[in-house]
C-alpha cells in the first residue's frame, strides 16, 4: 500500500466480538446501517469503505488487474482493530474478502459472505454460459464510460436488481454512483481475473455462510452454489424474495444471520 492508503473510513461501535462489515461497489459504511439496527448490543461493529469510496483514497491506477491494494487494505483496517474479526461482506466486499481470506496477512474467524461476486469462479469452473452473462454486460458498461456516458453504470445496478432498478433509486443515492463509477470500473478490472479453482477455495477453513437472494441473478445464484460447493466449512443460505442488495431490503434476515455466525451456532 501507498502512503495515500493510511487513511481509510472506520467507524467502531460497540463491545463484544469484533465483526467487520465490507460494503460492496458503490457503497460505504452507512450502508450496514439497517442491519445493524436489528443485530443489537454485544457486538463490537467495525464499518468501513473500500478503496475509492468513501473518505478511503483510491489508490489503484487505470487498467488495475490486482486484488492486492485491496488486500492490503483490508490487513490495514484489522491492524486497527487489533485482534481477527468475523468478517461479513457484501458483492464485491465479499470478492475482496474471498481474496484477503486466501491471500491476506489476517485470518477472518469467520466468513458472511452476502451475494459475493467473484464471477472468475464461473469461468475457472467452465460455466461459461453464466460467465457470458457478466461478459455481455461489463462489455457495454465499459463502452459506455469509455465514451463519457456519465450514467454508464446503470448497466451494473440494472443487472444485478433488475431493469429500472437505477431509475428507481433516489436522486442522492444515483449522483453517488455517478460520482464514483470510475472506481467501481477499477473495482472489476481487479476483480475479473480473480479465477480461483476448487482447490484453491478449499482451503478456506473458517466457519463460512454463502449467502444469496431467491430472485437473484442467474449467474449469481450459480456464483454462490460455485462457492457453497468449493468452501468446507460452508453453508449456503437463501434469502426467498431478496435480489442482489440484501443488506438494504433485508437487513432483518441478514442481522440474524450474522448472530447465529457469530454465536457459532450454525448448524453445517
Amino acid at each position: 500500500m501507498t502512503e495515500q492508503a493510511v487513511a481509510f473510513d472506520y467507524a467502531e461501535t460497540g463491545t463484544g466480538p469484533a465483526v467487520l462489515f465490507l460494503p460492496g461497489s458503490f457503497g460505504t459504511g452507512t450502508g450496514w446501517k439497517a442491519v445493524m439496527g436489528y443485530l443489537g448490543d454485544g457486538y463490537r461493529v467495525v464499518t468501513t469503505s473500500l478503496l475509492g469510496y468513501g473518505a478511503t483514497p483510491d489508490v489503484r491506477p487505470d487498467g488495475n488487474a490486482t486484488m492486492a491494494q485491496q488486500v492490503g487494505l483490508i490487513d490495514r483496517i484489522i491492524d486497527r482493530i487489533g485482534t481477527p474479526p468475523h468478517v461479513v461482506a457484501h458483492s464485491y466486499g465479499g470478492l475482496s474478502a474471498i481474496v484477503h481470506a486466501l491471500t491476506g496477512r489476517h485470518r477472518p474467524v469467520s466468513l458472511l459472505l452476502v451475494e459475493a461476486n467473484p464471477l472468475g469462479l464461473l469461468r475457472a469452473s467452465g460455466d461459461l454460459k453464466h460467465y457470458g452473462m457478466f461478459e455481455s454486460m461489463t462489455g457495454l458498461y465499459f463502452a459506455d464510460f469509455a465514451r463519457g456516458d456519465a450514467e454508464a453504470a446503470r448497466h451494473v445496478i440494472d443487472f444485478y436488481g433488475g431493469a429500472g432498478t437505477f431509475d428507481s433509486m433516489p436522486p442522492k443515492v444515483r449522483s453517488y454512483i455517478v460520482a464514483t463509477t470510475a472506481a467501481n470500473v477499477r473495482d472489476w478490472s481487479s476483480g475479473i481475473p480473480f479465477e480461483p479453482s476448487k482447490e484453491t477455495l478449499q482451503s478456506i477453513d473458517v466457519p463460512t455462510t454463502v449467502v444469496r437472494g431467491g430472485s437473484t441473478h442467474p449467474a449469481m445464484r450459480r456464483i454462490a452454489e460455485l462457492l457453497h460447493d468449493s468452501i468446507p466449512a460452508s453453508r449456503l443460505v437463501t434469502i426467498e424474495g431478496g435480489s442482489h442488495f440484501l443488506p438494504s431490503s433485508h437487513p432483518a434476515e441478514i442481522a440474524e444471520l450474522v448472530r447465529l455466525q457469530v454465536d457459532g451456532s450454525l448448524v453445517r
